[in-house]
């Protein structure tokens, strides 16, 4: 490979690394029928190959009667499921999605007392290899303690560096002795390895991942979730790896 190519090569990977992060939203109306109707929205298709969305919503008061992509999304395989209060809807096709913008799908919903209340847990275009931005977001909401000053027993602070290459640390406060588990998936919620499995004391628990799954081989590129879990307790963050 000469000096020319490996510029050119070079330049590439630039181009690709700076693309500017598509824009996901979700629109709620109602039709003729009284059906509550979500409609998915993007600015920009061109290129997705797949899409797996996590959208909470209040199960008790939302019934999903179907999902369906809509001309933005040709040839594509959609499926979905409700999983307790998140729903969970993927597609992928073989050929990539041409340009286009608007509504790639909707979201036909029975409900009670009015609007419901949808927001993202997730979004991930090309298994995150398109970055994105999508709103409105599900905040995890804050616990609060009754009839105590105690703080939070349990605390998963944002790893850091975070975006990282080789290296991050990931901290965990604990007030009492408790069984933990901390695991790390990627967005499809596949098991990549554990790094906590037991009883840890009360206080400050420092631990720094290599960016490496159970055997020791190196991960993709992307975005992946830290889940601490315990009894009556589960925290999750974001993290992207750069290789």
């Amino acid at each position: 490979m000469n000096i020319l190519t490996l510029v050119f090569v070079a330049a590439v990977f630039a181009t690709a690394g700076a693309q500017t992060p598509r824009q996901v939203g979700l629109v709620v109306a109602e039709d003729s029928a009284g059906v509550q109707v979500a409609a998915l929205t993007v600015d920009e298709i061109e290129g997705v190959l797949a899409i797996d969305l996590n959208i909470v919503l209040d199960a008790d008061r939302v019934n999903v009667l179907e999902v369906q992509p809509t001309d933005l999304l040709p040839g594509f395989f959609a499926f979905y499921n409700v999983v307790d209060d998140t729903l969970k809807f993927a597609a992928a096709s073989a050929e990539a999605a041409p340009a286009g913008s608007g509504v790639f799908a909707e979201l036909f919903l029975e409900t009670v007392d009015g609007p419901p209340e949808l927001h993202f847990a997730l979004v991930s275009l090309n298994d995150d290899e398109i970055p994105v931005y999508y709103a409105p977001r599900y905040e995890v909401p804050t616990v609060v303690l009754r009839a105590t000053n105690r703080p939070s027993p349990f605390q998963l602070a944002q790893n850091y560096p975070n975006p990282f290459n080789t290296e991050t640390t990931i901290i965990f406060t604990l007030v009492e002795s408790t069984p933990v588990e901390l695991a790390i998936y990627n967005t499809a919620g596949q098991w990549m390895c554990t790094l906590v499995a037991g009883r840890r004391g009360p206080g400050v628990h420092r631990l720094v991942w290599n960016g490496t799954d159970h055997r020791g081989r190196r991960v993709a590129s992307g975005r992946y979730v830290v889940r601490l879990s315990g009894e009556g307790f589960d925290r999750e963050i974001a993290m992207t790896v750069l290789n």
